[in-house]
This record gives C-alpha cells, sequence and structure tokens, in this order.
C-alpha cells in the first residue's frame, strides 16, 4: 500500500501557506472580506503559520447559504483563515493521493472531470453494444446524501491508513469534525460539507473504495464514477441487477452509506438514459433538456439586458461563449441555433 509520511512540515511551511492563499484569492480579490484580510496580509498569515506549528489552530464556524442548480443545496463556506488552511492542505495530499486513485474517478482530479467521463462512457456504450449493433444495459446509482452522510469515524480510519503523521491526521480531525449533520450523541459524526476544497478530497478517499470492490472485486471492465455517481454497462440486465445487488451490501456494510432502490436506475440504451448532464442514445447525445431550459432562460434575460443597455457587448459575449462551450460536446447544433434565433429576435 501506498503512504506518506512526515507532511505537516510542508503543509505549515510558510511557501506552502502562501501558494494556497495565492491560489484562494483567484478571481475573489473584490469581495469585501478578501480585501479586509489583505490589509493586514503578512499579520495574518504569520499568525496562521504560527498557529499551525504550535499545534493552537482551531477551525472556525462555517457560514451557510442556499443555492439552486438545480436542486436546493446547503453550501457551508468557511473563514478566509480556513480557506487558505484547506488548499494548504490540498496542496499537499491531492498528488499523493492522486496516484492512488483509480482511472475510473473522474471528479475534482486534474486533467480528467466531466467532459472526459462523457467521452469514455460514450466509448463504453459503443463497444458493449459493438457500434450499436446490438442493445446494452446500464446501471447508474448514486448514494442518497452522499456528502452529509460520510461516517467520520470510517473517513479517518481509511485517512490513517495513508497518511502516517499524526500531527497531519490531527489536523484533518479538526478540520473533519468542525462539521456534521448530527450530534454524535451514541453513534459517529456524519457529514462533510459542500464548499470545502477538503470535502472534495475527502470524498474521493472515500469513494474510492466502491471503485476497489467494483473494479478489483467484482471485476467489472465498463465502470465510471463521478463524485457519488456511479455507472456500469453490461451485455445483460441480469448483470446490472445482480452487481446491482452486490454493490448495495457493500455500500451499506463498508462504507456505512445508503444506496436505496429508488437511487438504482437500470436502463437499456435503446431507451435512452441521463447522466453527467447528458442524454444518451445510440448513435446520439445531446445536453439534458432540462439542462439545456436552464441554460437558454439565463441566455435570454442576458440578451434582454443588452436590449435595454443594461450590460454591455463583452458581458453578452461572455454568457455566448459559455454556453456554447457547454453546447459544443455532444449532437446539439439545432439547440445552438435555436439560441442564436432567440438572440436575433431579443436582441434587435
Amino acid at each position: 500500500m501506498i503512504t506518506i509520511d512526515n507532511c505537516y512540515k510542508q503543509i505549515v511551511a510558510p511557501e506552502n501557506i502562501w501558494r494556497a492563499w495565492l491560489e484562494y484569492r483567484k478571481g475573489k480579490r473584490s469581495r469585501t472580506e478578501v480585501r479586509v484580510f489583505e490589509r493586514r496580509l503578512e499579520e495574518n498569515l504569520l499568525q496562521l503559520i504560527d498557529d499551525l506549528q504550535r499545534g493552537a489552530y482551531r477551525h472556525g464556524p462555517y457560514q451557510k447559504f442556499l443555492v439552486h442548480d438545480p436542486k436546493k443545496r446547503v453550501i457551508s463556506a468557511p473563514s478566509i483563515r480556513d480557506h487558505i488552511v484547506h488548499q494548504a492542505i490540498y496542496n499537499v495530499l491531492y498528488p499523493f493521493f492522486d496516484r492512488v486513485f483509480l482511472p475510473s474517478s473522474f471528479s475534482c482530479r486534474t486533467d480528467k472531470g466531466t467532459h472526459l467521463a462523457v467521452k469514455v462512457l460514450s466509448g463504453y456504450l459503443r463497444q458493449q453494444s459493438l457500434n450499436y449493433a446490438r442493445d446494452c444495459w446500464i446501471l447508474h446509482g448514486d448514494i442518497k446524501k452522499c456528502f452529509n452522510s460520510i461516517e467520520h469515524e470510517t473517513l479517518f480510519r481509511l485517512l490513517t491508513a495513508r497518511i502516517y503523521c499524526d500531527r497531519t491526521l490531527t489536523l484533518l480531525r479538526e478540520i473533519g469534525n468542525s462539521y456534521s449533520t448530527n450530534t454524535g450523541f451514541g453513534e459517529s459524526l456524519r457529514g462533510i460539507p459542500l464548499g470545502n476544497l477538503t470535502s472534495q478530497l475527502f470524498i474521493n478517499i472515500y469513494m474510492h473504495e466502491l471503485d476497489v470492490f467494483v473494479k478489483e472485486k467484482l471485476r467489472v471492465k465498463k465502470y465510471l464514477r463521478y463524485a457519488d455517481d456511479f455507472i456500469l454497462v453490461f451485455e445483460r440486465a441480469e448483470e446490472c441487477q445482480k452487481t446491482a445487488l452486490l454493490t448495495r451490501e457493500f455500500i451499506e456494510k463498508s462504507l456505512r452509506l445508503s444506496f436505496p432502490t429508488t437511487h438504482e436506475h437500470i436502463t437499456n440504451l435503446a431507451r435512452g438514459f441521463e447522466v453527467l448532464g447528458q442524454r444518451f442514445l445510440p448513435f446520439y447525445r445531446v445536453i439534458k433538456p432540462r439542462t439545456f431550459r436552464r441554460s437558454r432562460h439565463k441566455f435570454k434575460l442576458r440578451c434582454q439586458q443588452f436590449a435595454k443597455s443594461e450590460c454591455d457587448v463583452n458581458a453578452l459575449n461572455a454568457s455566448w461563449q459559455s454556453v456554447k462551450g457547454m453546447l459544443k460536446y455532444g449532437n446539439n447544433r439545432q439547440r445552438e441555433n435555436d439560441l442564436l434565433n432567440m438572440a436575433n429576435i431579443v436582441c434587435n
């Protein structure tokens, strides 16, 4: 097993804290809280370094707010000071764990992401269906309330198996225990916050165990995972059903998470299915209709603002490039033309 040791000095090194600050402030320098922190930047960073080196660092409270994208989610934002610590940890631990993770994991990884996951899945579908000459079956599952259900003790057990550095583990426990979705009375604390950079790392460490189980124990060749969503491609429906039962047992017993049958979707390619923001069909792939409607609405509002001189051409073009970049993946030419026609009508 690959391990890392004596990494605390790297995390709290002044050059790593400075790098963490530079990473955090990208695109945020106009924010009031960032400008206030920057007024006494040297003092704030030196105090943080001193607290970390003395073991006196304590994680602060979170600021919570709701977003709708499209589901309603609670985002828990830490303070700037805590953000810097998260980034400093990520700078050191991510390169190590990225070597541990399997190629089937695509979320929050350098040179990975949604578009590559879609490309790989499209290849799996072509291979299994013999270039769409025969049908194939897809098992798509997702963990129920995954981030809020991560068990702290299981997470720390997985961290301890890889990290041989007591001070780093103590710091990670401080961050982990700064947030929970239960009281912990009579049971282990659960939950990691949406909005933490460390949560992106924690979720991949936690779900890596599922990757290993599916790829090495069940020996499923056509499998990929994006955060808590996982997709498997088979020749027959019976294989999907059998694998779903074995996967559910592992998730509930070993990971202590919930994978109810309502979060299990078994379908064949001929009927089509939606995952990773795309709708897949034989020979065809388009952006999900709901995602397109939401993007179209936002772009129309921007066009209306431009028509009323409430935004300039640069803002309009930025909005268009954002939508166009999303539509270039898949067979979305008709949707792109629809947006252009709508823009001509609204703006002129």
